[in-house]
């Protein structure tokens, strides 16, 4: 369809006696086009015009969440996915194209400029890039066995993570390794750059890609844009080029395989000692002290466990959902104030709608009328977190370094504090506070820093009754450069 500069111009050359072969010409118009509207009146066109782009409205949550997910979307490409998903969708090309520019516009999701602009410093929480990669490694029967695995890096602290298998990577091990990279970042970048890998794109169609569509309801529920570029680009992605190698180089090389789960449990160990310990080449800092500025800025990640999702408003310190009642803190709440509820199973989760803040849980209740209130919810047990803190309140330097361990380490803060609490089995809280002192010190606060500085200042006998046999070897290595560096300082 014409533009209604184009349509007046028409029918003024029309009314000169130019011919409708020359119209076209001058008009840049097909001629079939021009045949098209010789005879109509501007009533006619106006009308047409209205009705199409009225029916267009219908479609326009639809165009804006692919929008989100693939900006650079062609809109020929998009056109066809609409015609493919709505049989009934019949409107003209060149008012589909006009109606999407308008909505890019509005919404400011333009077409990014094709070409890749390298930045000098990406901003904190805002890229990750994401790659995959092969190898194949001995068993202890030397055996050969291929094993493929992602890897995703953040391109402003360049920390890096990788999740590993013995299968070829589809549609959903892929998801599965984004969700396990979301919970070891504590949360997930605004933007994503990948290859066009068939696991996630179906075709390039003629430059333009089709995503599979498991991944593309993933990349919609969590809420992050992509960027596509071509298979082996430096200069778009070379972080993750380097992170693939990397892992290589430095922690597959020499490792004999003796299966999956403990080849991802050393690959964690791995990644907080040295992958995410080492001064990076480019950056010349540490990723994980770079980390600590990039994570505030990582947008949470919900997994979608739930069956459902609602929002509702507060009146007088409670909230309805299923015909029930439950209270909420008057603490944090006032009424009128939006809570999204979240159910797990039998669990209801209530969060600030605009602070994504937790207000409190509750169990879901059958029946109708029942007012839960939070003395019957608040029955719980302490956290293993929440007895170290109570035990060690009186030491600074044990709170200190509880709370950056969780800093630190926001995955993992369960079960450090778990293997926190079994090791003070061997040594007294005296011993423990002045090694926690050392990792404060350090600036480093994971058990696995605290068990090296144990086995430097008590000896290796106690250690070997609770540090794990594999892994001994890379305490002691830790310890030896504690005492060197005591050595050193005088110490």
């Amino acid at each position: 369809m014409l533009g209604k500069e184009q349509f007046m111009k028409l029918q003024e050359l029309k009314e000169l006696g130019i011919s409708k072969l020359k119209v076209s010409e001058r008009l840049g118009l097909s001629y079939k086009t021009v045949c098209n509207w010789w005879d109509k009146d501007i009533d006619f066109f106006e009308s047409f015009q209205k009705e199409h782009e009225f029916i267009l409205d219908n479609y326009r949550q639809y165009i804006i969440e692919i929008l989100k997910v693939c900006p650079q979307i062609n809109n020929t490409v998009l056109y066809r996915r609409i015609k493919d998903d709505f049989s009934d969708f019949d409107v003209p090309e060149t008012t589909f194209f006009r109606y999407v520019k308008k909505v890019r516009e509005q919404t400011g999701l333009i077409k990014p400029p094709r070409k890749f602009i390298v930045r000098e410093e990406t901003e904190p929480g805002y890229e990750g890039q994401v790659d995959f990669g092969q190898y194949v490694m001995k068993t202890s029967y030397k055996k050969n066995v291929r094993l493929y695995f992602f890897c995703i890096t953040l391109s402003y602290s360049r920390m890096k993570y990788a999740y590993f298998s013995v299968d070829p990577f589809d549609a959903k091990k892929v998801i599965e390794a984004h969700i396990e990279a979301f919970r070891y970042f504590g949360g997930r970048p605004q933007m994503i750059m990948y290859d066009q890998d068939k696991t996630m794109v179906v075709s390039e169609n003629l430059g333009e890609v089709i995503f599979v569509k498991e991944f593309e309801e993933f990349i919609k529920e969590t809420g992050f844009s992509i960027y596509l570029c071509k298979g082996y680009d430096p200069s778009t992605k070379g972080k993750i080029e380097k992170t693939v190698d990397f892992v290589k180089r430095q922690f597959l090389d020499g490792r004999i395989y003796y299966g999956l789960d403990r080849l991802n449990c050393e690959f964690i160990e791995w990644l907080d000692r040295d992958g995410n310990g080492m001064i990076n080449a480019t950056t010349k800092k540490v990723p994980r002290i770079m980390f600590k500025k990039e994570y505030p800025k990582l947008q949470k990640y919900y997994e979608k466990k739930n069956d459902e999702i609602v929002v509702h408003t507060v009146y007088k310190d409670c909230i309805e959902y299923r015909d029930n009642l439950y209270k909420l803190p008057k603490a944090l709440i006032n009424d009128n104030d939006r809570v999204r509820i979240e159910k797990y199973d039998d669990e209801l989760l209530f969060y600030h709608a605009l602070t994504s803040e937790l207000l409190c849980r509750h169990k879901l209740v059958s029946g109708t009328g029942n007012i839960v209130t939070l003395k019957d919810e608040r029955v719980e047990e302490f956290t293993v977190e929440e007895i170290l803190l109570k035990d060690f309140s009186y030491s600074e330097d044990a709170t200190k370094f509880l709370k950056m361990l969780r800093e630190q380490k926001p995955r993992y803060v369960f079960p450090q504090c778990r293997k926190l609490t079994s090791i003070r089995k061997y040594y007294s809280d005296k011993v423990l506070i002045e090694g926690m002192k050392y990792c404060v010190d350090k600036d480093v606060c994971t058990v696995f820093e605290l068990c090296s500085w144990l086995m430097y200042k008590m000896g290796e006998d106690i250690a070997k009754k609770y540090v794990p046999t594999h892994t001994i070897r890379h305490y002691r290595d830790r310890a030896e450069e504690i005492r060197k560096e005591m050595l050193n300082s005088g110490r």
